[in-house]
């Protein structure tokens, strides 16, 4: 036996654990779906308030709309707070639709009139229709398990608990009960212009399903709600995912994001999926210019060889490192300073902090101390004398006891080094001859012999540069 409205009202409310005699403040445009709720909320025994939120958008019909609204009130001696907003003005300004500037501007409303009545209990009017016209809309236009999820009928939200008690009720049945209780309701006529997606969902598509199948709508309701389910058991996993795989919990500015690429490739492919979009989102401060696409590229860098990059939204970028992937908007500037080191004394190399003591001497012979950031370097003494600075075209190392070069830019793809931080690293070059890349290796060709002339450079400051 089917509930009646006010039977299937009291069980959303019971679920959603809002008491007997809560105070409630309900969202009433005049459509018959809000004029539902607000005659079945008073009928269940709840003290209700009215927000209605004249948008600015339908001319005299949302004016009517108003006045309508104004004496449901009057008549029944219910509080009512009218709040005029200007949608289209928001959509303008912060390049909204005029849906979603209209859906912005009365949760606005809303949650201030909740504020300053002292409500915790916020009911909005949404139905079974509106679940289906949701998912359907939400699948169309390409969304995953959280969209596909429709509507919740109950959601906690800044102290605040939103409720929709006519969520498993069908429209036909809320029209009948209007028609016995004998109150009217107000018809937007924007409803009837088939160019907006939801009204043709509505007045198209869902039509032919339930010619298909009489319980469509029912139907997808019942999906969504199992698939509610399915995005609370995901969001619960990525929890715990998230704090295995992120190293540096940033924001891609002043502080970069970065994640085990280890461990990310481990979690299962819908956790790993979660976990990137996350990642973006975060450093993008939500997910509006998010797309699937964005996801599947992310995926593919991590599952790759170190060393590539990816372009993303808002100049942010997502650079593969040994072990690694970063998001960040920080780029190495390359420098042409050059730090000559002609005698003895202490240098200063102030695009990288680093402070450097040369001291030249005739190395005795022995075993070379191996200290990482103090070197004894062999150095040509008929070339021009070392200098600190950052890499430059042609410039190499000698690799072997051959004298064999290598380009620099090898050595460092070879040792994994990110593209974005090759240009900020500080050597001890003579010419083209890089004698040491600091905080990683010198060159064969400046390994010092016995009696032979050498520079001891130690090296204080900015110098974490292991990889």
């Amino acid at each position: 036996m089917q509930l009646s409205v006010l039977e299937k009202m009291k069980k959303e409310l019971t679920l959603a654990g809002v008491q007997e005699g809560s105070r409630i403040l309900a969202a009433v445009s005049g459509g018959a779906d809000s004029v539902c709720l607000l005659l079945a909320l008073s009928k269940l025994g709840f003290p209700v308030h009215v927000v209605h939120v004249e948008h600015g958008i339908r001319g005299q019909e949302s004016l009517e709309d108003c006045a309508f609204v104004r004496r449901l009130c009057e008549e029944r001696q219910i509080p009512l707070r009218i709040v005029p907003v200007d949608a289209p003005a928001r959509a303008c300004r912060e390049g909204m639709s005029l849906e979603e500037a209209a859906r912005s501007l009365r949760w606005d409303a809303l949650t201030q009139a909740a504020e300053q009545t002292g409500i915790q209990v916020i009911a909005t009017a949404h139905h079974r229709m509106d679940q289906a016209e949701t998912v359907l809309w939400n699948l169309i236009r390409g969304s995953s398990v959280q969209g596909l999820g429709g509507i919740r009928p109950v959601r906690r939200e800044h102290g605040l608990t939103v409720v929709r008690p006519l969520i498993d009720c069908e429209r036909e049945q809320i029209e009948a009960y209007l028609r016995e209780n004998r109150v009217s309701w107000c018809v937007d006529s924007t409803n009837a212009d088939l160019s907006l997606t939801r009204n043709a969902i509505r007045q198209k598509v869902l039509p032919l399903l339930k010619e298909l199948n009489p319980g469509a709508v029912r139907h997808i309701a019942a999906a969504a709600s199992d698939l509610q389910d399915v995005e609370d058991w995901l969001r619960a996993g990525t929890e715990q995912a998230w704090d295995r795989v992120i190293l540096e919990n940033g924001n891609g500015r002043e502080t970069d994001l970065t994640a085990d690429r280890g461990a990310l490739m481990k979690c299962p492919g819908p956790l790993r999926g979660r976990i990137l979009r996350r990642m973006m989102a975060q450093c993008l401060e939500g997910e509006k210019d998010i797309s699937r696409t964005h996801i599947q590229a992310l995926e593919s860098l991590a599952a790759g060889r170190s060393g590539q990059e990816l372009c993303l939204p808002d100049h942010l970028r997502a650079v593969s490192e040994e072990g690694v992937l970063r998001l960040t908007r920080r780029k190495a500037e390359k420098t042409d300073l050059v730090v000559p080191l002609p005698a003895d004394g202490r240098y200063f190399y102030p695009d990288t902090g680093t402070w450097v003591e040369a001291a030249y001497l005739t190395w005795p012979g022995g075993e070379v101390p191996k200290k990482k950031y103090t070197k004894y370097l062999a150095y040509d003494t008929m070339a021009p004398c070392p200098v600190l600075r950052t890499r430059r075209e042609g410039d190499y190392l000698i690799v072997n006891a051959s004298s064999g070069k290598k380009k620099l830019k090898d050595y460092l793809i070879d040792e994994k080094v990110p593209r974005f931080q090759r240009d900020s690293l500080l050597l001890v070059a003579q010419g083209s001859h890089v004698l040491w890349v600091i905080g990683m290796r010198i060159s064969e060709g400046a390994k010092v012999q016995a009696l032979s002339k050498a520079l001891r450079v130690t090296v204080s400051g900015d110098t974490d540069l292991s990889f």
